[in-house]
């Protein structure tokens, strides 16, 4: 069994993760990967904008977010 050095950071040795492919290229060809951005973006204009209401799931998630840092912050 090998040892663990104590001052290693934990992304010196990367533990694999099932499913993932080895290969350093990306899973998404590039076209598909532009595709999702180009939506995203529009999806993020739309919202900032005030074009798109938040979704209330986001709503809740940001809630949820706000009540654990103020918990944190009275500790």
């Amino acid at each position: 069994m090998q040892k663990k050095n104590p001052n290693a950071m934990p992304h010196d040795i990367p533990e694999p993760i099932p499913g993932l492919r080895k290969s350093e290229s990306p899973a998404l060809s590039p076209s598909v990967q532009a595709q999702i951005g180009q939506r995203l973006r529009q999806f993020y204009d739309a919202l900032a904008l005030g074009e798109q209401p938040v979704p209330d799931r986001f709503i809740e998630i940001i809630n949820r977010l706000d009540g654990v840092k103020g918990e944190k912050q009275q500790s």
